[in-house]
């Protein structure tokens, strides 16, 4: 057996935008806050989080992705199916780790569903902060760390993080939602 190790360097990118589409952003921030089940078990989000599939056939969510297709084919112009779509509430001293989404294989997202203040998002290969704007969403490669520092603001900071897979051809005869 041989077993080879080298470190290639990874292209990646980093894609921020905003919508300005107040009644779809509206309603989103209507079905995260209608939810009753909010969790805080051990995720990388230390503050509440719905469970992971919580948006991935929301209407709505299914709506903002038709609304940024044109954003989204400048980095995947592929298929995709939604692995998982998510809200975060962050409320005082909450926080989230330092993490990726490794495993997605056509890129992940952020849609702020609040304005700041707020700490952000930062990406720490870009060496920048993604501040919160209420439509602000970044589109951004699965290797790429982001952390939330430490949440010290009275008002309540919600977004809505999702991950999304190519489909291949081996995927093909699954029944998944596509989305062109």
């Amino acid at each position: 057996m041989k077993i080879l190790n080298k470190v290639i360097p990874l292209n990646t990118f980093l894609l921020i935008d905003e919508l300005d589409d107040i009644f779809l952003l509206n309603k989103l921030l209507e079905d995260v806050c209608l939810n009753n089940e909010f969790y805080h078990t051990y995720t990388n989000v230390i503050g509440k989080h719905t469970k992971f599939n919580f948006l991935q056939n929301n209407h709505n969510f299914i709506n903002f992705l038709k609304s940024i297709k044109k954003q989204i084919y400048h980095i995947c112009k592929e298929d995709f199916t939604v692995s998982g779509a998510w809200a975060n509430i962050y409320n005082k001293n909450d926080y989230a780790k330092i993490h990726h989404h490794e495993g997605n294989t056509a890129f992940c997202g952020i849609l702020y569903l609040t304005d700041g203040p707020g700490p952000g998002t930062y990406f720490s290969e870009y060496d920048l902060t993604v501040h919160e704007k209420k439509g602000r969403f970044v589109l951004f490669h699965s290797h790429l760390n982001h952390e939330v520092k430490k949440f010290n603001y009275s008002k309540d900071r919600i977004t809505i993080a999702f991950n999304v897979n190519k489909i291949g051809f081996l995927d093909k005869d699954q029944k998944v939602k596509i989305i062109k």
